[in-house]
C-alpha cells in the first residue's frame, strides 16, 4: 500500500452490469476480466423483475458487496471504488450510502466502454472466489477515463482548496447557538424520549448545519434540507456524516423522516412557541456560507 500524510489508502475499479431481458449481471475487474457474473435468482432480493435500472442497481450493490469484502481482506480504512455502469439514472445516492457503510467511497463512472455488458450474455456462471480478495485492491489511483457522469466521493474531496477548509473549521463555533435552538425545540419538552432519539435529533441537526457550505440561511432552507439525498450530496467524502445519514434513513420508523416531520411543525410559520420563535430569528445571527455550491450540486 502507498503511504501518504493522510495515511493508507487505497483504490478499487470495477465494472457492473445487469441485464433485464435475461435477468442476468456481470462484475468485471480493472482489466475488463469476469469475476462474478450469472443469473439472478428468483428469490434474490435484487432480482429486477424486468427492471433494467434495477438490473443496474442489482449489479452495482453487488460490485460494491464485492469491494467491501476486498476491503476488509486488505485491511485498509480508505479505500475509493471506482465503479463503471452504463445506465444514467441509477440511485446515486443509495449506491453512495452502500458504499459507505462498506467502508469505500464511491465514485460513480457513467460510461459506454463497460466490458461488463458482453460479460451479462455469456452462458453459464461464475462465482466470486470465496477466499481473501486482496488482488483487487490497488494502492495507486486509476487513470483517467473519459466519463459521461462521475459521482466523486473519498478522499480527494477533503484536499480541497483552503477556503473550504476554513470553512469546516469555522462552523462549529458560529453555528453553536443555531443547533442549540433547533435541538431545543424538539428536545427541551420531550418527557420520555429515550436516548436513542435524542441523539438522532442532535445527529439531524449536525447534519443539516454543520455542512461544508456553511449553514442554512433561514427555517424554511432548514427544512428542506432534511432530505437524504440532499444530505448525501452535501456531505460526499465525509465518511462519518454518510453512515450517520445511512443510519438516520434507515429501520422502519426512520429517524431522519421522523425529525423532518417535528421540525416542519415546530418551525412553521404560525408556531408561537417561544422556543421556534427564538429559533427562527437565531439564522439571522450565523456565519453564511457559499450556498449556492451544495444548491448546484444537488440540482
Amino acid at each position: 500500500m502507498r503511504v501518504t500524510e493522510h495515511g493508507l489508502d487505497a483504490h478499487i475499479s470495477l465494472a457492473a452490469a445487469g441485464d433485464s431481458v435475461s435477468a442476468t449481471f456481470a462484475v468485471c475487474d480493472a482489466e475488463g476480466r469476469a469475476i462474478w457474473y450469472g443469473p439472478f435468482i428468483d428469490a434474490d432480493a435484487d432480482h429486477p423483475r424486468g427492471d433494467q435500472l434495477a438490473a443496474t442497481m442489482g449489479a452495482a450493490g453487488r460490485a460494491i458487496w464485492l469491494a467491501g469484502r476486498a476491503r476488509e481482506d486488505t485491511g485498509v480504512d480508505k479505500v475509493t471504488l471506482h465503479l463503471a455502469v452504463s445506465e444514467e439514472g441509477l440511485d446515486a445516492i443509495t449506491l453512495a450510502c452502500t458504499a459507505s457503510m462498506a467502508g469505500l467511497a464511491l465514485d460513480l463512472i457513467v460510461t459506454e466502454d463497460n466490458p461488463a455488458l458482453d460479460w451479462c450474455q455469456a452462458f453459464g456462471r461464475l462465482d466470486w472466489s470465496s477466499g481473501p480478495l486482496p488482488d483487487l485492491v490497488d494502492p495507486e489511483a486509476p487513470p483517467k477515463v473519459p466519463v459521461l457522469r462521475s459521482i466523486a466521493g473519498g478522499m480527494d474531496q477533503q484536499t480541497e482548496p483552503q477556503e473550504r477548509l476554513v470553512m469546516q473549521e469555522l462552523a462549529p463555533d458560529t453555528s453553536t447557538e443555531l443547533r442549540s435552538a433547533l435541538e431545543d425545540l424538539l428536545l427541551h419538552d420531550a418527557v420520555g424520549m429515550d436516548a436513542t432519539m435524542r441523539h438522532a435529533v442532535a445527529a439531524v441537526v449536525h447534519l443539516v448545519v454543520d455542512t461544508p457550505h456553511g449553514p442554512p440561511e433561514d427555517a424554511e432552507e432548514f427544512l428542506g434540507r432534511l432530505d437524504a439525498s440532499w444530505l448525501v450530496a452535501a456531505w460526499l467524502g465525509h465518511d462519518t456524516e454518510l453512515s450517520l445519514i445511512a443510519t438516520l434513513a434507515a429501520g422502519e420508523i426512520p429517524a431522519l423522516s421522523w425529525c423532518e416531520l417535528m421540525f416542519t411543525t415546530t418551525l412553521a410559520p404560525w408556531s408561537a412557541s417561544p422556543v421556534a420563535v427564538h429559533a427562527r430569528r437565531v439564522f439571522g445571527t450565523v456565519q453564511r456560507g457559499p450556498l449556492g455550491a451544495v444548491r448546484a450540486q444537488v440540482g
